[in-house]
């Protein structure tokens, strides 16, 4: 069998061979361009290290034209965002003072294996290498070959604590395995996530949150105490309610949303086709400049009940949560504010637990949803309708295991009106389609071309004042509202009409 042979990409190659032109003193590649060109990945940015690093860093800067940023003064960690150019891939250059006496001290003070793998940059790069032009002194190469994502010694996480979180925000990006002694490790010195700056959290977790597929690592954070050891708040969850979701309670049930919304997002073009194109240019709008959306719907998906062990009450024994959501909501905000969260972020969340229950509560009262109560939900809810339907949807999903789920997608995204629903046994499985039905209805209407969601004002209060001869006030307010809630009922469709209506009010 000839030796394995990593193949860096042509973009990559050019950049590194203009870069080993600048100086004579050796530099190194490290890091995730080469874990990523082992597994086969294309890397977005190169991590290289070396000594001056500040002097190597500006006439990277000098020789793309691209921007430096400091990310470390006291470290000496240096970034190069690259200017866009048609058809660039490569982002950005990290460059990092060396670590220790030399490159192989530097590369045992790094987080994984599959981290601690560097090259010299000689003056040209051939397409591929021999895994023996690598340097490899902790058997990186090997484990990326096995899939494994490793950590040796708990002082890696003891010297950066952060690494406790990244390591599943890595698994989660390669699709690398972390092994039972890195998950002991990670186990014995949860605790430490505590320490790290709220913003160093936050940037790794909605990074993790970002992936799909990452409900698994949510999961396997919990299984090694992680999860909790940085959301304290869910612990009470644990206990809360299990004769009910088994043993895990409250907070398996958190669990198992994440995962339903995970199902939801990864197939929504398929479960939706009609919607797919809108639901991703919504998604789209919401990140713009900021984290991916879906990882702030994970977030909320998360932290939805996070507040039903503190509002548990057993009444004419059956147990309940009065005020849940509220209360939740503002527990999520605090939550996330003490991660240093943006407003936009921790806004959305807390929206989102506010009003999950929203959506069950149309359902309950057992009629159509009419046009006036579609409104007002849309009305309150504004651009966090859709973020909001996926929770819901996926919070009802979670009580149906994935094999009936799937059986079910059909019913459960079709009209109401027109599905039959009496042969769905058990009946849980049939009140969950209901549901399910209901945020498929309203999914539809926020993207219906047709008809706005929250239709546009015909009049201003400027103009009820002058029409009805009032003074400015509250009954202002009263009339506008009730003129819009005509408009989405139908009643009203243009100005005369809505002249005509409010004269009527007066």
């Amino acid at each position: 069998m000839s030796p394995r042979r990593i193949r860096l990409g042509a973009e990559a190659r050019e950049a590194l061979r203009r870069v080993a032109a600048l100086r004579r003193e050796p530099v190194w590649l490290v890091g995730g361009a080469i874990r990523d060109a082992a597994l086969g990945r294309a890397a977005p940015d190169l991590d290289l290290a070396g000594r001056d690093a500040r002097g190597l860093a500006a006439k990277i800067a000098r020789e793309f034209k691209g921007t430096l940023v400091t990310l470390d003064a006291e470290n000496c960690v240096y970034r190069l965002v690259l200017p866009p150019a048609r058809g660039r891939a490569l982002k950005q250059i990290d460059v990092a003072e060396l670590q220790g006496a030399d490159i192989t001290a530097d590369l045992k003070r790094r987080d994984f294996t599959a981290n601690a793998v560097a090259l010299e940059l000689p003056a040209r790069l051939p397409p591929s290498l021999p895994e023996s032009a690598f340097l490899d002194p902790r058997r990186g190469l090997a484990d990326l070959a096995h899939g494994v994502l490793r950590c040796e010694e708990g002082r890696l996480f003891e010297e950066d604590p952060l690494r406790l979180l990244r390591a599943f925000r890595v698994s989660a990006q390669t699709g690398l395995e972390l092994d039972a002694p890195t998950l002991a490790l990670i186990r014995k010195h949860r605790r430490l996530i505590a320490r790290p700056a709220g913003e160093r959290v936050q940037s790794e977790l909605l990074a993790l949150l970002a992936v799909p597929g990452s409900s698994a690592c949510l999961r396997a954070m919990d299984e090694c105490g992680l999860l909790t050891a940085l959301f304290e708040d869910l612990e009470p969850a644990r206990r809360c309610a299990e004769d009910y979701y088994g043993p895990g309670g409250v907070l398996k049930h958190a669990l198992d949303v994440c995962a339903r919304l995970d199902f939801l997002l990864m197939r929504f073009a398929k479960i939706y086709p009609d919607l797919a194109r809108a639901f991703d240019a919504h998604l789209a709008a919401r990140a713009a400049g900021g984290a991916p959306w879906r990882a702030v719907l994970m977030l909320a998906a998360l932290l939805h009940d996070v507040s039903k062990a503190e509002t548990a009450r057993t009444v004419d024994g059956r147990l309940r949560f009065f005020q849940h959501d509220t209360r939740g909501a503002e527990r999520a905000g605090r939550i996330l504010r003490a991660l240093r969260f943006s407003r936009e972020h921790v806004d959305a969340v807390a929206a989102i637990v506010r009003h999950h229950l929203r959506p069950g509560h149309l359902v309950a009262s057992g009629g159509p949803v009419t046009d006036k109560a579609a409104y007002r939900f849309f009305r309150d809810l504004g651009t966090d309708a859709p973020g909001l339907l996926c929770v819901c949807w996926a919070d009802h999903a979670g009580y149906m295991p994935e094999t009936r789920l799937r059986r079910l997608l059909s019913a459960a995204c079709g009209d109401p009106p027109r599905t039959d629903l009496s042969r769905i046994r058990p009946e849980e499985s049939r009140k969950t389609v209901r549901h399910l039905q209901l945020v498929s209805l309203l999914l539809r209407r926020f993207f219906d071309q047709d008809r706005a969601p929250v239709p546009a004002r015909l009049l201003d209060g400027r103009e009820v004042m002058k029409h009805l001869k009032i003074p400015p006030g509250p009954r202002v307010g009263d009339i506008l509202e009730r003129l819009r809630e005509a408009q989405a009922e139908g009643e009203v469709q243009d100005r005369a009409q809505a002249l005509a209506f409010v004269a009527r009010l007066k």
